[in-house]
């Protein structure tokens, strides 16, 4: 098994505990490295609602501006729109200052290219090598950079617009969690005649209403506004309104791995053709319910930008992770919260279903999904010892896949154990047809990880 060093980008950009491994020198030297790769060109760059947001951001364009180059700041907005607005506006890159779903403690950037898509290997690794080498260069006092500020989010608002409309007026309930999208999100849905009851809707940085990840846990205000006020569907956006999650019209969560097999489907259904990007954590239901459509599945590293990247490469029609960051080529490149929040209207409307009948026709199959704390630094050690472990405490009738950690299927499950792009930890994902094998399987990979990170952890 192949495995990396430790890198500074993660599954999603770069993050970090702000002022403990990401401060604002860290911010600059970033901007820095950024116009040293670049060379040349305008750059935008936008923020989350962190209370660090504000101080990360001009830290960063401090270094774009001593290197020489133009930022447009774009203020506070979801990373879809940086992202989208970033190739609409022609700009050699984009830079969003988040940490997406992760706690307020936490800070850190995603970088888009001038197609809006995120950053490829090939270019993280430049400006990881930019970063790392100890004189960066700077432009001359008379060629500093300038920064001007404009306010452009009606240009998504009014693509989304042009493209699509819907025939029904929606009662839906949101909860924008205090992030990015309590702006445009409530006038997007606005502007499609939705009735939105709004939870949250206040940008607030330590986000007192709930957690920024959208999880069954966090959304039980959620859950209990669309039963009690008649909702047809309730969404719920994460910190930057890259994920979304939806409650069903009946206020039920809807699994992540439901919900992306249901759209995943009906996108197969109405090309009548087509593939899908998935990640390879990602339920077998999925897949089976794509093949049964038509279609075909393309499976990917784990992260947004490896499902970017296969999305295009692969001129896919769709892809999507469960965590509900679903990417929509026809519109742009980049995950998309918001946007996919109408889509599914559509995609209800024209399908004739209710949101509960939409996702209810997906197969689940028992699933158990966990994580291991591990340091940063002893990842790749303790990766390899699962590597060459795993397949041993699973049996002999075993096929492994190491396209992100390593996959270990068995004849009617598989786990995957692969080290977090986000966070000090391992992932340990389990699926089987049964739950009896679904709980083996995890609870002897999570033990067998534990054990090893445990013996790491001097």
């Amino acid at each position: 098994m192949k495995v990396q060093k430790h890198r500074l980008f993660g599954t999603s950009g770069i993050r970090g505990v702000v002022n403990a491994d990401f401060d604002p020198i860290f911010a600059m030297r970033i901007g820095m490295a950024l116009t040293n790769v670049l060379k040349k060109g305008m750059l935008t760059v936008a923020r989350d609602t962190r209370t660090s947001g504000q101080m990360l951001s001009s830290a960063f364009v401090a270094g774009i501006i001593a290197g020489g180059l133009e930022v447009t700041d774009l203020g506070v907005l979801p990373t879809p729109v940086l992202a989208y607005l970033t190739r609409s506006l022609r700009a050699a890159s984009g830079a969003m200052i988040t940490a997406s779903h992760n706690p307020p403690e936490f800070n850190g950037i995603k970088l888009f290219d001038t197609e809006g898509k995120a950053y490829s290997d090939a270019l993280q690794s430049q400006i990881e090598h930019a970063i790392g080498c100890e004189e960066l260069a700077c432009a001359g006092w008379d060629l500093l950079g300038e920064v001007s500020s404009a306010d452009r989010s009606f240009q998504y608002v009014e693509m989304i617009l042009s493209r699509m409309e819907l025939e029904k007026t929606w009662k839906v309930a949101v909860d924008f969690g205090s992030g990015a999208a309590y702006q445009v999100g409530f006038e997007l849905l606005r502007s499609l005649r939705c009735r939105t009851v709004s939870l949250n809707a206040q940008p607030d940085g330590v986000f007192p209403g709930r957690s920024p990840e959208p999880t069954p846990e966090s959304l039980s205000a959620l859950m209990m506004t669309v039963r009690s006020m008649g909702c047809d569907i309730g969404f719920a956006y994460d910190g930057d309104a890259d994920r979304v999650s939806f409650i069903d019209g009946t206020g039920q969560f809807v699994d992540g791995d439901v919900a992306l097999g249901a759209f995943a489907s009906y996108r197969v259904r109405k090309q009548r053709k087509g593939c899908v990007a998935l990640p390879v954590d990602t339920s077998l239901a999925a897949q089976e319910v794509v093949e049964e459509n038509g279609g075909q599945v393309i499976w990917t590293k784990v992260g947004d930008a490896n499902v970017a990247e296969a999305v295009k490469s692969n001129k896919a029609i769709f892809g999507g992770e469960p965590c509900g960051a679903w990417i929509h080529p026809d519109f742009h490149l980049c995950p998309d919260g918001v946007l996919s929040s109408v889509l599914l209207l559509k995609a209800l409307e024209e399908e004739g279903m209710t949101a509960h009948r939409f996702f209810s026709g997906i197969k689940r199959y028992p699933m158990k999904r966990g994580k291991i704390p591990c340091q940063n630094r002893v990842k790749a050690e303790v990766m390899r010892a699962i590597a060459l472990n795993l397949p041993k405490v699973l049996g002999e009738k075993v096929e492994i896949t190491e396209i992100d950690g390593i996959r270990v299927q068995v004849p009617e499950g598989w786990v995957l154990v692969r080290p977090s792009g986000t966070e000090p930890a391992i992932r340990v994902t389990a699926e089987a047809r049964s739950d009896q094998l679904a709980e083996h399987l995890f609870n002897t990979s999570y033990n067998l990880c534990l054990d090893i990170a445990r013996e790491n952890l001097n």
